[in-house]
């Protein structure tokens, strides 16, 4: 059976040394290793810290196989977040039941039982189950089993699902930026506005003084002329 195994460890350093012994000797009594990460989530972000895929044939052995580099990028993106988020009261509040775990995504158990600061590894297994098991034996772990064919399917529906995401995303930002700039478009109009309003209104307190100064100086010309003619 192919199974996509995940295996939670209470103790960083054990998922470290659990991860090098399956890197060594990926096939045991039981079950093959195709691919496996090991992650780390820190804060909202799960990130990958190590990784290989069995059937590459690189310097170091290392790499990310096509279905654990799907899920990784997923778990470390805005939807592993959402996931998280969603669907941790439930992993946690069900976890004694298997059963009710079993009927949760992979992505979903992952990115809600990951806590803070915790490790976790991944890996593709065809095993006769629960062979894989004995991998973890040493270690203190939550150990979790999905078919790998359920995942590849989840991951086509997350990739998807991500890809809408971005796109409400996108356009919700540009709905944003519109509405601001509409928005500072209507400012700077009252801005314009507002300073040729201040200038029609010194124009008018000018034009009143220069009025007033006028008439004042026309009702002194003429008390002028009229004492100047003697007819005061």
């Amino acid at each position: 059976m192919e199974n996509v195994v995940t295996a939670i460890f209470e103790v960083e350093s054990e998922a470290y040394k659990a991860f090098s012994e399956i890197r060594s000797m990926p096939f045991g009594d039981g079950y093959a290793v195709a691919e496996a990460s090991l992650l780390k989530r820190e804060g909202d972000a799960i990130t990958i810290v190590d990784a290989f895929d069995a059937a590459a044939v690189t310097a170091d052995d290392t790499a990310t196989g096509m279905m654990m580099g799907s899920i990784v990028g997923i778990l470390g993106g805005p939807l592993g977040v959402i996931l998280g988020a969603g669907t941790g009261a439930l992993v946690g509040s069900t976890f004694d039941s298997m059963d009710a775990v079993d009927s949760v995504s992979m992505l979903e158990v992952t990115a809600a039982k990951l806590y803070d600061g915790e490790t976790a590894i991944i890996a593709l297994v065809q095993e006769d189950e629960p062979a894989f098991d004995a991998a973890f034996a040493a270690y203190e772990t939550t150990i979790i089993r999905h078919f790998a064919v359920d995942v590849a399917n989840e991951v086509d529906l997350a990739r998807e699902a991500t890809a809408e995401f971005e796109n409400q995303l996108r356009q919700q930002l540009r709905a944003e930026r519109k509405a601001e700039r509409a928005e500072k478009r209507e400012e700077r109009k009252s801005k314009i506005k507002a300073h040729f309003d201040e200038l029609k209104a010194k124009r008018a307190e000018r034009k009143a003084a220069f009025d007033e100064g006028k008439e004042i100086a026309n009702a002194q010309f003429t008390s002028s002329t009229k004492e100047m003619l003697g007819t005061e």
